[in-house]
C-alpha cells in the first residue's frame, strides 16, 4: 500500500475538551512524535498508562478512507507481535468520510493493548487540501472499557475553530 500521508505538522486550528482524568504531555515524551496533541490518563495503571493521540497528514491523493485505515493499520503493525481489526465501521457522509475501527494488539514484550481509532476527512478547498484526523486511544482491554466513554467525548469534541486570525492558530 502507498502512503501518501504527509506527516508534516499541518497547521489546523482544532479545538476539543480534554475529559476529565486526562492530562496533555509533549507527544515526543512519550513517543508520538507524529502526533500534534496526547493526552495520558491521571489513574493508577501497572501495566500501561491508557493514552489519546491525535495526528493530522494531509491527503492530496483519491484514496478512499477504508484505504486509508488500512494503512493505519499497516503502520502499526510494523511495530506490534500482532494485530487484529476486531470491528471496522465507516461513518460520515461522502464529502467527510470516516473510519472507526476497534485493533487487538499485542506488543513485542507480550502485552495485550487495545485501540481505537477514529479516522476523519477535513475536506479541503480542493481535493488536494483534503486532511485526516486519526484519532487514537489506546489501552489494557481492562482498562479500555472503562475508558470508552471518555474517547467518545473527546472524539465528539473535536471541531475545527473559525475563532482565530489568518496568522495565529491553536497548538492543540
Amino acid at each position: 500500500m502507498s502512503e501518501t500521508m504527509t506527516q508534516d505538522r499541518v497547521s489546523l486550528p482544532l479545538g476539543f475538551d480534554i475529559p476529565e482524568g486526562w492530562v496533555p504531555v509533549e507527544p515526543a515524551s512519550v513517543g508520538a512524535e507524529g502526533a500534534v496533541f496526547v493526552a495520558v490518563h491521571s489513574g493508577t495503571y501497572a501495566e500501561f498508562t491508557p493514552n489519546i493521540a491525535l495526528s493530522i497528514g494531509q491527503r492530496p491523493d483519491q484514496a478512499e478512507i477504508t484505504g486509508i485505515a488500512d494503512e493505519a493499520v499497516e503502520r502499526l503493525g510494523r511495530s506490534t507481535a500482532a494485530l487484529e481489526v476486531v470491528r471496522r465501521k465507516v461513518i460520515g457522509t461522502g464529502i467527510a468520510p470516516g473510519v472507526t475501527q476497534v485493533l487487538r494488539i499485542r506488543t513485542g514484550e507480550g502485552q495485550d493493548l487495545v485501540q481505537t481509532q477514529v479516522l476523519l476527512t477535513v475536506p479541503g478547498a480542493s481535493p488536494a487540501e483534503r486532511l485526516i484526523l486519526e484519532i487514537a486511544c489506546t489501552a489494557t482491554p481492562e482498562a479500555a472499557r472503562g475508558l470508552g466513554d471518555d474517547f467518545r467525548r473527546f472524539v465528539g469534541s473535536v471541531h475545527v475553530r473559525r475563532d482565530f486570525t489568518a496568522d495565529e492558530g491553536e497548538d492543540s
